[in-house]
C-alpha cells in the first residue's frame, strides 16, 4: 500500500505561516543536543584530569578527555529523540485503517530515521573515544594502531558501543522501509534495545551489589529516554499541527508521570550503591548526584504544571502553552542528560570496607555455603526487574478484577488465582535465594529455568490478562485504538500466528534447552548478568507461546496433544544427555567462581533431575487441552 507523500520528511501541509517539519524538529533537537554536550564539556572540565589521576592512568590529552564527554552526550540526545519519536508513531498517535501508520506516524517515524542513523554515527564515534579513554592514549595513536581492532575482544567499553551502534542502524533501515504499526512498534522495541548496552556498562556494571545497580540503571535510562524524547515528539507533533494531539498528550502525560517515579526509585537505589550520603557534599559524584536530583524535582514541577495546565488547554484546542512549557521543560531535561553523562565519566568516592572477594566481583554478592531451605529466604537477593515485573504484573492485574466487581461483573476465581500463583512463582524464582544461586549453581539455575518455563508461564497464560483488559477497557469503537486493539494487532500478525502454533511454540520450547544446555550457548551467557537475565527472560516468552498454542481451542487437539507429548519427551532426552554427559556445563566459568563447597558433577546430576522431573507440568498441560473450550484460552 503507498504511503502518504514524503514531501517534507510526510508532514501534511500546515495552515499559511506555520514552520516546516524540517524547520521544527532542528529547532526543538538541536538547542537541547547543544545544551547536553555543553553541561557534559563543562562538568568534565572540572574534573577531567581528577578523573584519569585517580585511575592512575596517563592523560590522554585534550581532544580524548573532553572529546568523549561531548560525543556521548550527542549521541544519547539522539538515542533518546529516536525512542520518543517511535513512542509517538507507534503508541501515542493513532494508525489509519488496517494497520497503516497515519501522516502523523509516518512523519514521525521518517523523522526517527535520521536521528537513529545519527545515533548509530555517534555510538560508532563515541566507541573509538572509549577505546582512547580506556588505553589513556591520544586519538591519533588509536586510528594509527591495532588498539581498536585488538580491543573488541577484550575491552566491554567498545563492544558496547559498537553493539549499540549496530541496533541503532537496525532501528534505522526498519523506520526507512516500514510503514506498519506492528514493524514501527517493532522499531520503538528495537530503540528501547539499543539503549541498554550503555545501561549495563560504567560504573554499575563492575563491584559489588553490580547486578542490582545495572537493573536499577537499566530501568533508569529507559525511562528517562521515553521521558525526555516523547516529550521532544510531542512538542514537534504540535509545532507542525499534527492530528489527534489531546489524545496523544493525555497518554504521553500518564507515561511521564511514570517515568518520573522510575527515575526517582532507581536513581536512588544506584545512588544509595555508590556513594555515602556523607559524601554527597564533598565528593565530585556526590555534587553531581545532586544536580541531577534537582533536575529531576524540577522536572516533576513541570509535569506537574503540565497535567493541570496545558493538558486540559490542548484538549480545549489551545497549543501555545505546551509548546512554551515544553520547550523550556526540554532545555532542563537535556541538562540532566549532560549531567548524568559526566556523572558516568567520574569515579564514585571510595566506599569504605574490604575490597570485593572475586566471587563478589563477578556476581555482585557473596555465597559461602550450600542453599538450603533457611537460605531461600536469608539469601534472597530482590531482582529489580523481574521481582518488581512480578509484583506490577500481581498488582495491576487485581486492580482490573476490581474495577469489573465495581461494575458488577464477575471474573473467574480461577482465573484470578492462576495468574496471581504465576506471579509469586516468579518473585521467588528471582528474588528469594533461588535467584541468588542461580548464577553460581547449574543445579539452581536450571530450578529456576523450570519454574519460570512451566509453572510461571502456563499459570499467567490461563489467567487470560487479555481477555480481562478487554473486560476492563471494552475496545473503542470511533475513537484512536488503544491497549486492546494493539494486542489484538500483535496476535493477528504473521508473527504472532505463526508462534503461537503448536508446531512452532513446541519447537522454540525444545530447541532452547537443547541450544542452551546441549549445544554450548549456556557457558557463554551465564558469565555475566546480562546473559543469566536473557536466559531468564527468553524462559518465560518460551513457556508461555507453548502455554498458549497447547490451550487455544482453536487448534487441533491433536496437535496440541502431540505437542505436549513432544515437549516432555524432549526434556526427559535433554535430562538423560545433560546427566550423562562427561562435559560440566559452564565449567571454566564455575572455575573462575572457585565455589569449593559445590561438588559440579553431583550439581549437574542434580539439575538434570529437574529438568526430568519439568517434564510433569509439562505433561500436565495436556489436562487442560482435553477441557471443555470455554476453560482453555480463546483471548
Amino acid at each position: 500500500m503507498a504511503g502518504p507523500s514524503t514531501t517534507d520528511a510526510g508532514a501534511p501541509p500546515g495552515p499559511r505561516g506555520r514552520p516546516s517539519t524540517t524547520s521544527t524538529v532542528l529547532s526543538q533537537v538541536l538547542p537541547g543536543a547543544a545544551v547536553a554536550a555543553v553541561v557534559a564539556l563543562a562538568l568534565t572540565a572540572l574534573s577531567g584530569a581528577e578523573t584519569y589521576a585517580r585511575l592512575g592512568l596517563p592523560d590522554p590529552g585534550p581532544v580524548v578527555t573532553y572529546g568523549l564527554p561531548v560525543v556521548r552526550a550527542l549521541t544519547e540526545s539522539a538515542a533518546v529523540v529516536t525512542a520518543g519519536l517511535l513512542l509517538l508513531a507507534a503508541l501515542l498517535v493513532p494508525p489509519r485503517g488496517l494497520g497503516w501508520l497515519g501522516a502523523d506516524g509516518y512523519r514521525a517515524v521518517r523523522i526517527a530515521s535520521w536521528t537513529a542513523a545519527a545515533w548509530a554515527g555517534g555510538a560508532l564515534v563515541t566507541g573509538v573515544f572509549a577505546v582512547a579513554d580506556a588505553f589513556a592514549r591520544p586519538l591519533s595513536v588509536v586510528l594509527t594502531t591495532s588498539t581498536l581492532s585488538e580491543s573488541l575482544g577484550g575491552l566491554p567499553a567498545a563492544r558496547t558501543w559498537f553493539l549499540t551502534a549496530g541496533v541503532a542502524l537496525c532501528c534505522a533501515v526498519v523506520c526507512r522501509l516500514g510503514l506498519s504499526w506492528l514493524t514501527t512498534t517493532g522499531a520503538f522495541a528495537l530503540s528501547v534495545l539499543g539503549l541498554l548496552p550503555a545501561a549495563f556498562g560504567g560504573h554499575s556494571g563492575t563491584g559489588s551489589a553490580h547486578d542490582v545497580a545495572m537493573n536499577s540503571l537499566a530501568l533508569h535510562v529507559v525511562a528517562a529516554a521515553l521521558w525526555i524524547g516523547g516529550l521532544v515528539a510531542v512538542l514537534v507533533h504540535a509545532s507542525v499541527g499534527g492530528g489527534d494531539l489531546a489524545t496523544g498528550l493525555r497518554r504521553f502525560s500518564t507515561t511521564a508521570f511514570w517515568c518520573w517515579v522510575v527515575l526517582a526509585l532507581s536513581g536512588t537505589v544506584n545512588a544509595l550503591l555508590r556513594v555515602n550520603p556523607a559524601d554527597l557534599l564533598t565528593s565530585t559524584y556526590g555534587l553531581l548526584l545532586l544536580a541531577k536530583v534537582t533536575g529531576l524535582v524540577v522536572l516533576g514541577v513541570f509535569g506537574a504544571a503540565h497535567r493541570t495546565r496545558t493538558v486540559p488547554e490542548v484538549v480545549a484546542g489551545s497549543r501555545a502553552a505546551l509548546v512554551r512549557l515544553g520547550g523550556v521543560e526540554v532545555l532542563i531535561m537535556f541538562a540532566t542528560v549532560g549531567v548524568a553523562v559526566a556523572l558516568g565519566r567520574t569515579p564514585p568516592p571510595e566506599m569504605s570496607g574490604p575490597l570485593p572477594t572475586r566471587v563478589e566481583a563477578l556476581l555482585g554478592y557473596s555465597l559461602d555455603r550450600p542453599l538450603d531451605l533457611t537460605g531461600l529466604v536469608t539469601a534472597a537477593r530482590p531482582d529489580l526487574l523481574l521481582g518488581t515485573a512480578a509484583v506490577v504484573a500481581a498488582l495491576a492485574y487485581l486492580a482490573g478484577v476490581r474495577r469489573l466487581r465495581r461494575r458488577g461483573v464477575s471474573w473467574p476465581a480461577a482465573r484470578t488465582a492462576s495468574w496471581l500463583v504465576g506471579s509469586a512463582v516468579l518473585l521467588v524464582a528471582t528474588s528469594s535465594g533461588i535467584g541468588a544461586y542461580a548464577p553460581a549453581q547449574f543445579s539452581v539455575h536450571m530450578l529456576q529455568q523450570v519454574l519460570v518455563m512451566v509453572v510461571v508461564a502456563p499459570a499467567w497464560v490461563l489467567g487470560r490478562p487479555v481477555a480481562l483488559l478487554a473486560a476492563v477497557r471494552p475496545p473503542a469503537a470511533e475513537g484512536p485504538p488503544g491497549p486492546v486493539e494493539w494486542l489484538a494487532a500483535v496476535g493477528r500478525s504473521r508473527p504472532g500466528r505463526v508462534l503461537t502454533t503448536p508446531v512452532a511454540a513446541g519447537a522454540l520450547f525444545v530447541g532452547t534447552g537443547w541450544v542452551l544446555d546441549a549445544g554450548g550457548l549456556f557457558d557463554v551467557l551465564v558469565t555475566g548478568h546480562v546473559g543469566h537475565l536473557t536466559m531468564t527472560v527468553w524462559a518465560l516468552v518460551a513457556g508461555c507461546l507453548l502455554a498458549r498454542a497447547v490451550t487455544d481451542p482453536d487448534r487441533s487437539t491433536r496437535a496440541r496433544v502431540a505437542t505436549v507429548l513432544v515437549a516432555a519427551a524432549a526434556q526427559i532426552a535433554l535430562a538423560l544427555t545433560v546427566g550423562t554427559s562427561s562435559r560440566i556445563v559452564g565449567a571454566e566459568y564455575w572455575r573462575q567462581l572457585g565455589l569449593a563447597f559445590i561438588d559440579r558433577p553431583a550439581d549437574q546430576m542434580a539439575g538434570a533431575v529437574v529438568l526430568a522431573v519439568a517434564a510433569l507440568p509439562v505433561l500436565a498441560l495436556a489436562a487442560v487441552v482435553r477441557r471443555p473450550a470455554d476453560v482453555q484460552v480463546s483471548t
